[in-house]
């Protein structure tokens, strides 16, 4: 069995996979008493209208995966709503050994690059834990190519 550690999500370690979006440090691009907005602190593109959905993962006895997934037509965007999750990513045509996982906390989202294997979040703190997804309409019904992988041990 393939055993990874999870990193931390940064910028620089999550590059070959998409995007991180993390809480701007700098001058906001508009502010007042009552607000401030920091605008283009990411960007992506899809083709035609997108959806958001909401998935909620549950903690298993075991932190193994042995399937993952990715979409040809569309990034996928994933925002933690109640607590960090644990990502697990296979760049096309590199063998599991290569797989990397990455933690994502609450105040961070992660875009990951059309094309790019996946398996679904790990819950990191809580047994249960929510996240919203966001990608390209008909997605989940259009656009999913599944496949077995040998088992990779994620270690939160």
């Amino acid at each position: 069995m393939i055993k990874i550690e999870t990193k931390k999500v940064s910028p620089e370690k999550f590059q070959k996979f998409g995007k991180v979006v993390n809480t701007p440090s700098g001058l906001p691009t508009s502010e007042s008493s009552d607000y401030k907005f920091w605008s283009d602190i990411a960007d992506y593109k899809i083709e035609g209208e997108t959806e958001i959905g909401i998935c909620t993962v549950y903690r298993q006895e075991e932190t193994t995966i042995t399937g993952m997934e990715r979409h040809l037509r569309t990034p996928e965007i994933l925002i933690p709503i109640d607590g960090a999750f644990v990502l697990p990513l296979l760049i096309e045509g590199e063998d599991e050994q290569s797989a990397e996982s990455f933690r994502v906390e609450i105040g961070e989202a992660v875009k990951i690059n059309d094309a790019v294997w996946h398996g679904a979040c790990l819950p990191a703190d809580k047994d249960e834990s929510s996240y919203f997804v966001i990608f390209r309409k008909g997605t989940p019904h259009e656009d999913v190519q599944k496949k077995d992988i040998r088992s990779i041990k994620v270690i939160l």
